[in-house]
């Protein structure tokens, strides 16, 4: 079996457990993956994902970091970065981060992706005005 395989086996099990809100069960998958495949992007995105189910937002915002340092056009790494430092009230890194992807969503003409990132910079600023 191929590393390629591999690591799409793990993304199909992840994703499952995710569905599954198993988000415990989901990260034992990563990190196995991760101990696998240590320069996986998305291994790491999937991580933030999982800490951030688990109500671990800093812990979220250095996998999420990983991942963008891996691959820095990672558009949904940044938005989910944004969210973290959103709801860690850290409003400037909210901003900056969604914006980031809201550039890379743009060039993409992924077109739905932009508006939720347009919508969520609304948010952010109303939230930074109170």
């Amino acid at each position: 079996m191929s590393a390629n395989n591999i690591i799409r086996e793990y993304y199909t099990v992840i994703k499952n457990r995710l569905i599954q809100l198993r988000f415990d069960a989901a990260l034992s998958s990563v990190i196995k993956l991760l101990q696998a495949c240590p320069n996986d992007e998305h291994g790491y995105y999937y991580k933030g994902v999982c800490e951030f189910a688990l109500e671990k937002p800093e812990a979220a915002i250095k996998s999420y970091n990983e991942a963008i340092k891996r691959d820095p056009g990672f558009a949904k790494a940044y938005f989910n970065l944004g969210v973290c430092y959103f709801i860690l009230k850290n409003y400037d890194s909210a901003l900056i981060n969604i914006a980031k992807a809201l550039i890379i969503f743009s060039k993409r003409r992924e077109l739905d992706k932009k508006k939720r990132c347009i919508e969520a910079l609304n948010v952010i600023e109303r939230e930074r005005k109170r």
